[in-house]
């Protein structure tokens, strides 16, 4: 037999993974006796692990009479490459156990990335020692294997331990290093590393703006800036990191000049890109040029088999931007076309269900999702949980939520704000108490949603709980929990905590300098209100129109009538806001409470809102503390026309006739009230010592 030309056919069965072929002259080597040889053998199997026959290949290597470094090695790589490291592990260990061949460089590293796989870092430690026993650390790609396990086991320690003990050290082993401390969010030690290097390539360069993208930092911006200064050409994977940072910040100037920069260059296009260029013209609420780049993109030959990303980037942008039938078009046309719903794509339809508070329809698509077997999924579920949360019925969010095979951060938080939203606060908080008890990893979304809660309950000692664990745990220099927790504070009537947390924060935002503003106002300190907004204003940020309504209402607690008539008109003239009917509304009832009842009227008929029910009720209330009873039989009169089974219509005119002693009057509408059975007995209650 021409051992050559089996030899070569082998190697020809493996290139164009002609596995019958392969059969075929593995029956031959078995009827031939040559099978027994060990390099026909371990060429058999790499045949069957190339066309995909794993199983066979493991079936082989248990059959051969002798086996070599090779055959253990071949088959280690094998069950790592495929991502089975468990087995791999046990090959590994085996062949440990036998003694028969000692595992050379390539066996440890195929074991090394089976322990990085499988996060078996004690394993790893073992193969370490080995290394180090066999005076192995000269081999450069070997002690990269091991950098890499212990990167992916997340013991930087251990990696900078490897790191420093490679003689020379090549880019690989830099990079390697410098993607830890990237995912773990150590962007200093990463930028410091990547300072050192002799000669940084494009992987270097990528893989810190792929750091910074992660942590949404505008230093991803500004690296890709300097790497264009240095002369390094971009490539297909710097581009959507930069792009997905430009769209978190809202930087559309920039996504536009990256856009232009890939329109002028000779970069070809793929789909990620496309999907990168959708997403970010979403995120900054450019939801008609990202439509536009879509139906572009849907055109192009080279997507004609990778349209899935783009179809996801646009149904998840219109749903974000609540284009709620701009979103549900698209997922209709999408079914339509023939391609088969994801899980990315029922996401998005319901959070249109929750934008929308629509139950039936989201009822609906959870039987689609059952149909198509998604409802087990993890990220599909936890929406669909936050949906039946935020839609009001939460015994069937919390029978969702038991039975998620995976409960991570987002379906808790999913389901704590909607109980927080829907008025179950004490299940909030309870559930927020198990969610810590677990060890589940809190971010500051559910952190947030739980001090929404207090603020409800008025449960100043939950609050002052919920910023304990803050503060223990390094969420207190978050913008969006400080907020939260001035709220807390003052709803809970200790405006001076909410204070001392406001002062003590490094970055302040239009949010929570309003929030503050309206603390103040709520908890009577009109002046401190003024002041802040005032130092608001000098800091250089610009107010919105809830910080208007906050400075204003601040003024109408304290009858502030002069600053509140100052601080409307500035809302126009100086800063280019159009007062809502919340804001007419707020200087109605100052100037009422003021007893400027002309003033009022005016301000009234020359709004350009038609006015409602609250406004001339904030005028027929004030109308009683100035018994004014010409004016309140007016307004009332007319507030029964607009809602005749609105109760308190009658008993404010009731009050009204009783404040200037016409009893009979007064009776005459009690009377009504009582016949028609408009007034429902109230009730109202506070915590006291928890």
């Amino acid at each position: 037999m021409d051992f050559v030309s089996v030899a070569r056919s082998l190697r020809r069965c493996r290139r164009f993974r002609a596995s019958n072929c392969g059969k075929s002259i593995h029956s031959h080597l078995v009827k031939s006796g040559i099978l027994r040889d060990v390099f026909f053998a371990n060429n058999l199997m790499a045949m069957y692990i190339d066309s995909g026959f794993l199983d066979e290949a493991h079936q082989l290597f248990g059959e051969m009479p002798e086996r070599n470094v090779v055959s253990w090695t071949t088959l280690i790589s094998a069950y790592s490459h495929v991502g089975r490291p468990s087995e791999a592990l046990r090959l590994f260990t085996w062949m440990l156990e036998l003694k028969l061949e000692m595992p050379n460089s390539f066996t440890l590293s195929a074991a090394l990335k089976a322990c990085a796989l499988a996060k078996n870092i004690e394993v790893g430690k073992s193969i370490h020692r080995h290394i180090c026993g066999a005076q192995l650390q000269y081999d450069t790609v070997l002690m990269n294997s091991l950098l890499d396990m212990y990167v992916k086991c997340g013991s930087l320690c251990n990696a900078q331990d490897v790191f420093d003990s490679i003689p020379l050290p090549n880019l690989t082993s830099w990079n390697t290093l410098i993607a830890g401390y990237c995912s773990k969010g150590l962007m200093e030690e990463a930028v410091n590393l990547f300072q050192q290097i002799p000669e940084p390539d494009l992987i270097s360069w990528n893989t810190v703006i792929v750091g910074y993208a992660h942590m949404e930092s505008q230093e991803a911006v500004e690296l890709m800036c300097m790497m264009h200064r240095a002369g390094v050409k971009f490539d297909h994977f710097t581009f959507p990191c930069v792009l997905k940072t430009c769209g978190f910040l809202r930087f559309i100037t920039m996504g536009e000049q990256i856009h232009c920069y890939l329109i002028k260059s000779s970069i070809e296009f793929n789909q990620f890109i496309g999907s990168a260029l959708i997403d970010m013209y979403s995120k900054c609420s450019q939801v008609s040029k990202a439509m536009k780049l879509f139906y572009e993109y849907l055109g192009y030959e080279e997507f004609i088999h990778d349209k899935m990303v783009l179809w996801n980037s646009i149904i998840s942008g219109c749903a974000s931007n609540k284009y709620n039938s701009a979103t549900l078009a698209l997922v209709s046309r999408f079914h339509s076309s023939g391609m088969l719903l994801n899980s990315y794509i029922f996401g998005s339809i319901l959070k249109v269900c929750i934008n929308l508070l629509n139950l039936r329809c989201g009822t609906q698509v959870h039987g689609l999702i059952i149909t198509c077997g998604y409802h087990l999924d993890s990220v599909v579920g936890s929406i669909l949980t936050e949906l039946y949360a935020k839609c009001g019925s939460i015994e069937d969010a919390l029978q969702l939520f038991w039975r998620l095979p995976e409960k991570d951060v987002v379906a808790w938080t999913g389901l704590i704000s909607g109980c927080a939203q829907q008025g179950s606060n004490l299940l909030a908080f309870s559930l927020f108490r198990e969610m810590v008890y677990l060890n589940v990893g809190v971010d500051q979304f559910v952190i947030s949603s739980v001090l929404k809660a207090c603020s409800s309950l008025a449960g100043l000692e939950g609050g002052k709980q919920v910023h304990a664990y803050c503060v223990k745990s390094g969420y207190e220099s978050e913008t969006i929990i400080d907020t939260s927790l001035i709220d807390m504070y003052s709803k809970c009537g200790e405006i001076d905590d909410g204070l001392a947390v406001f002062k003590h924060m490094d970055v302040r935002d239009a949010i929570c300098w309003t929030g503050i503003i309206v603390g103040c106002g709520r908890n009577g300190r009109a002046k401190e209100a003024i002041e802040f907004f005032q130092a608001m204003l000098e800091k250089g940020v610009k107010p919105n129109e809830i910080t208007f309504l906050g400075v204003l209402s601040a003024c109408r607690h304290a009858g502030l009538v002069g600053e509140a008539f100052g601080i409307f008109r500035s809302m126009s003239v100086d800063h280019g806001l159009v007062p809502r009917l919340e804001h007419y509304c707020c200087m109605v009832d100052l100037l009422s409470q003021a007893g400027c009842f002309e003033e009022a009227e005016r301000l009234i008929f020359d709004m350009p809102y038609e006015p409602d029910e609250t406004i001339w009720g904030s005028l027929l209330g004030a109308c009683v503390s100035h018994n004014d009873v010409e004016l309140g039989k007016r307004v009332a009169e007319l507030l029964i026309s607009k809602s005749p089974d609105d109760a308190s219509v009658y008993v404010t005119l009731s009050n009204v006739y009783a404040s200037l002693g016409m009893w009979d009057c007064s009776t005459k509408l009690r009377e009504v009230i009582r016949k028609v059975c408009l007034k429902e007995a109230g009730r109202s209650w506070i915590e006291v010592k928890s």
